[in-house]
């Protein structure tokens, strides 16, 4: 069943050069994959094993996937791309993230991790140019220097277990005996690694341009689902820690880290001129503060804000791929009068931009309001002068988007007698909804039992 799961995202590959085909066998193999993770839930076969907090991560890559796959041939019409190098670039990457997330061996891990970073650039150069190839070469060059430091924290943690085991039980109950400086060396040069991928500060340089020169469905998956599959091998890696008894070395990393990647992405938010750079920059703020909370000695906190926020940028990104088709420009003060103009994608936009606000009663709200309650009160300060910036940051791109003005006169919601293009907006709106449910019901138990797994495991 582990390895249905694991290749069913090459599916795809059936219908290469059927270009309809390819599009419904990218929409069937994740949800195909979804029904059938309760029958894998706690099987292990070689190096694969899927726990709770994996099948937590795979569901929602999945899903994610599915909601991108199914908005995507829209997007592509409108740019007259080539869809079905979008979807084989992006079977690979699916596998990609099924493999890290089914692995419970350190070095398949590591191999599958890097190999999302390998696919996820086909997705990086889809249109080509300079630019692309610019963006591109970037996100290899630091995202493989930053992976190969992690390779060099997995070989370390190898040495200490004596070459015994690369099993992650076996590692964790191995954990006690291992000597304690030389594991935070190789904590070290893991979170650095890792936190590369991750975009936590000052490793982050890679993140905006990419998520710029990827196709609008493309910067979906990277915020929505690359980013998670780095910060999965740090909570295993937290884990181990805890089992060796250097919870509070790695959760001092985890604080400092998650702060000043909070702060610097505030920063960056402002004056931002793009509206695909701002939400790449609203991506590292949010892995920032889930690293936070990581760092506060609460995974629950850290997976549910990672799930608010995979949700809430999933919208946002597939509105921008709407509009970026749309007004043919990436530039925010060229794009206004939504809501007058286009008010489906308008106020779909807005709430987007809300969400990842942290307004109420969206699903980052109630994480936000949360890691304040739990910081100690002058990191807590800290905190908040963060998220506030944060927003300030965003603001001003929601208000001339959504209710400014702009280059075009479209009074009566056309522009120039030629009606919005057609896009499954409702894919947005329902992702929008269950950011919303997220935070007006927020499972807390469930995510609390996704905790106590990952430390019992």
């Amino acid at each position: 069943m582990l390895y249905a799961i694991l290749f069913l995202p090459l599916l795809p590959f059936l219908a290469i050069g059927r270009q309809g085909l390819l599009g419904i066998l990218s929409v069937a193999s994740p949800l195909l994959s979804l029904a059938l993770l309760p029958l894998g839930l706690h099987q292990a076969s070689g190096p694969l094993r899927m726990d709770e907090v994996g099948a937590f991560f795979l569901a929602l890559t999945d899903l994610l996937y599915t909601l991108t796959a199914l908005f995507a041939p829209a997007y592509f019409r409108a740019h007259h791309g080539e869809a079905w190098r979008f979807f084989a670039a992006g079977s690979l990457f699916l596998f990609a993230l099924h493999g890290a997330y089914l692995s419970y061996n350190l070095g398949f891990l590591w191999i599958f991790v890097e190999g999302s970073t390998l696919a996820s650039a086909l997705l990086v150069y889809h249109k080509g140019g300079g630019q692309a190839l610019e963006a591109t070469w970037k996100y290899l060059l630091l995202g493989s220097v930053g992976i190969a430091l992690g390779l060099l924290g997995v070989i370390l943690v190898y040495a200490l277990l004596e070459g015994k085991t690369l099993d992650w039980l076996e590692a964790k109950r191995l954990a006690a005996q291992l000597k304690p400086e030389e594991l935070r060396l190789a904590f070290a040069l893991l979170l650095i690694g890792f936190g590369t991928k991750v975009g936590l500060f000052p490793m982050q340089a890679w993140l905006p341009d990419a998520h710029a020169e990827a196709p609008g469905p493309a910067s979906t998956l990277l915020s929505g689902t690359l980013l998670n599959v780095a910060f999965y091998a740090l909570l295993r890696y937290a884990a181990l820690m805890e089992a060796a008894g250097l919870g509070t070395f790695a959760r001092g990393f985890f604080l400092a880290f998650g702060l000043a990647t909070l702060l610097a992405s505030a920063l960056f938010l402002f004056r931002q001129e793009e509206y695909k750079r701002l939400l790449a920059y609203s991506s590292m703020e949010h892995m920032g503060l889930a690293v936070f909370a990581l760092g506060l000695g609460a995974p629950w906190l850290a997976l549910f804000h990672l799930l608010a926020h995979s949700l809430a940028k999933s919208a946002a990104f597939l509105g921008a791929s709407a509009l970026l088709a749309r007004f043919h420009t990436p530039r925010i003060r060229e794009v206004g009068g939504l809501v007058r103009a286009w008010p489906a994608l308008g106020f779909a936009w807005v709430l987007a931009l809300l969400a990842l606000g942290g307004l109420p009663p969206f699903g980052l709200f109630f994480a936000e309001l949360q890691a304040v309650q739990l910081a100690p009160p002058g990191l807590a300060a800290l905190y908040l002068l963060g998220i506030a910036l944060a927003f300030a940051g965003i603001l001003p791109a929601l208000a001339q988007m959504g209710f400014g003005p702009s280059r075009d006169a479209f009074p009566s919601g056309e522009q120039a007698g030629v009606s919005p293009l057609p896009f499954p907006l409702g894919v947005v709106f329902f992702l929008l909804l269950l950011a919303l449910l997220l935070g007006v019901f927020p499972p807390v138990e469930g995510f609390k039992t996704l905790e106590v797994a990952l430390w019992r495991l």
